[in-house]
């Protein structure tokens, strides 16, 4: 049920959550938060926010190698508690294609193995249709099991794996008919 759990933009009134959601990954021992606008790598929440929402168009975008993306929040309904962060890329160049897709996302750890992760991406799936997707790109690391599961129960359709030679990892990809 997906009804407890939303999607949202993130907006600056959000920031100490935000924060919150940052700090449990580096307090876990992860150096990266996927699906997040890099926000694992901020020094300033406003900076943020900015790089964000200049992300969203090919003409603001920062940075040339990078593609437009939407970021989301998966909230709880119950207590506006952020769960995930989802990250909608609207096209894909050589890497994306190959190693990560048009979802990058993640599940705070403390919330993770509750189901969330399928139901973020069945939610995205909806907004993804509204934007004119037929079908999206989804990967995960070979060794994530727990994603994998996710992308499958979603209805993702596994069509190979590739290495990436730069970090040496492995990556499964899957395709989701909308």
């Amino acid at each position: 049920m997906t009804k407890d759990i939303y999607l949202v933009r993130p907006k600056l009134s959000d920031e100490k959550e935000i924060l919150k959601y940052r700090q449990e990954f580096i307090d876990n021992g992860e150096t990266m938060i996927p699906g997040a606008s890099a926000l694992f790598d901020i020094s300033n929440f406003k900076e943020w926010f900015k790089r964000m929402k200049l992300c969203e168009k090919e003409e603001t975008m920062p940075q040339a190698n990078y593609v437009p993306a939407i970021q989301y929040l998966l909230k709880r309904r119950e207590d506006g508690k952020i769960l995930g962060t989802l990250q909608i890329r609207t096209k894909l160049n050589d890497h994306l294609f190959n190693f990560g897709g048009n979802f990058g996302g993640s599940i705070r750890p403390s919330e993770r193995n509750k189901g969330y992760s399928t139901r973020m991406i069945l939610l995205g799936l909806k907004l993804a249709k509204k934007m004119g997707f037929d079908k999206i790109l989804i990967t995960c690391e070979e060794h994530n099991i727990g994603s994998e599961k996710s992308i499958l129960k979603a209805g993702g359709i596994y069509e190979d794996k590739r290495k990436f030679e730069k970090n040496g990892k492995t990556y499964k990809r899957f395709w989701i008919k909308i």
